[in-house]
């Protein structure tokens, strides 16, 4: 049995934009339980080349978008989508794991779509979100059920639910709420 090797960059963008995900997880379903407001500040932190970015942008029709990652193989992959898309509203950033080029209290919303999991200090990376926020800003976070599935995370990255709520309490939000996206994914309301 030969091992299954890990795809390229580029192999992991089209996976992220193939039509099967697409049917999996709708993102417009998912925006539709965000409490995003047209003139909000957001953030999406580890955006990847945009799957959610560009469709909040496209909300944030008299607000701004700041598009957030680590690796430099995805921001180059968002940036020329951000321009076809003639988003002015986009802030595209290169951030570290802990370490975010915003100002304390600058953002109305963050969106953590399936972020979480790969922290190696939950906790950390949670506060420093919060720090963030503005008061009664919101987060919201995409994350994996902890069940075998033929693709997602390794089991044991996983965060259920209630979980994530105690990592959230334990960082300083007040948990509002999550509910299932699909069969193996699910979101979450934070407060600040």
């Amino acid at each position: 049995m030969t091992e299954r090797q890990p795809p390229t960059s580029q192999e992991y963008i089209e996976q992220l934009f193939s039509p099967e995900r697409e049917e999996e997880l709708d993102t417009f379903m998912a925006m539709s339980f965000m409490p995003i407001d047209p003139y909000d500040r957001v953030a999406d932190i580890g955006c990847g080349p945009g799957y959610f970015s560009i469709p909040m942008a496209k909300h944030l029709v008299h607000g701004k978008l700041y598009a957030l990652d680590m690796d430099d193989e995805m921001l180059d992959a968002l940036r020329p989508r951000v321009e076809e898309a003639k988003l002015g509203n986009v802030e595209v950033l290169k951030c570290g794991a802990t370490d975010f080029p915003l100002e304390a209290e600058s953002l109305d919303g963050v969106l953590l779509a399936f972020v979480t999991h790969q922290s190696e200090d939950r906790i950390a990376f949670l506060e420093t979100v919060l720090d963030l926020l503005r008061p009664r800003g919101w987060c919201v976070v995409l994350e994996w059920h902890r069940e075998t599935t033929e693709s997602g995370p390794p089991l044991e990255r996983r965060i259920n639910p209630d979980e994530l709520e105690a990592l959230a309490v334990e960082a300083g939000y007040r948990f509002r709420w999550w509910r299932d996206l699909n069969c193996s994914q699910y979101m979450a309301l934070l407060r600040k």
